[in-house]
């Protein structure tokens, strides 16, 4: 009897490991008006929806979060509201979300296994080079460029996160030192979950609710 208890715990503490190991680290920073602070983790199956205005053009680009890890990375499928429907499926290598310089921003459907580039996420290379106030980026197939932390860079987008609206806490980054450059991004301010907010890029795309 002693034996097979030692083996069934011995069996549950392996699928708590599993469990704990593909369960999803992805936290939102919110705050709320009375000062306090609370965190939102983005759950598997969560659509985070992107107002888009491309030259003219609105639409929603609607992420789907599958799966996301430090080893294996982020994957999701991705749908646009667009004229033409566009779907398609991404899957940003662990090695990618570490360590990418390189972005893509533009999105023509099916599938997409990105290894050396990152998107919808800042790298995590990128991410800790703000205490520098400074980081290389080359934004799809433009040259690599200095992006800056302006000495002015908090910001507080308004979503609606599961039908309420929330308050997130994030970090401007832009292509000149005194912010006033054309390329601007939006960044959640928490290292485990580097989510671009907001992006200005000659089109404009922003994350305006979490279903």
């Amino acid at each position: 009897m002693k034996k097979h208890f030692l083996l069934f715990v011995a069996f549950m503490a392996i699928v708590f490991c599993s469990i704990a190991q593909s369960r999803m680290y992805l936290p939102l920073m919110i705050k709320n008006d009375d000062g306090s602070t609370e965190t939102y983790n983005i759950k598997k199956g969560d659509k985070l929806v992107y107002a888009v205005d491309a030259f003219g053009s609105k639409y929603d680009f609607i992420v789907t979060v599958n799966n996301q890890s430090p080893k294996k990375g982020i994957d999701f499928n991705y749908e646009m509201t667009n004229d033409k429907n566009t779907k398609g499926h991404v899957k940003i290598s662990g090695e990618a979300k570490r360590k990418a310089t390189k972005y893509v921003n533009y999105f023509g459907g099916g599938n997409l296994n990105m290894v050396d580039a990152c998107t919808v996420w800042l790298s995590d290379k990128n991410f800790a080079d703000m205490p520098l106030k400074k980081t290389i980026m080359q934004m799809d197939k433009n040259s690599p460029e200095t992006f800056y932390l302006p000495i002015e860079n908090e910001v507080n987008p308004v979503v609606k996160i599961k039908g309420e609206n929330k308050k997130l806490d994030g970090f401007i980054i832009n292509n000149a030192a005194d912010g006033k450059g054309n390329k601007t991004l939006w960044i959640n301010n928490v290292s485990s979950n580097s989510l671009i907010l907001k992006m200005e890029l000659g089109f404009s795309i922003q994350l305006v609710e979490i279903k």
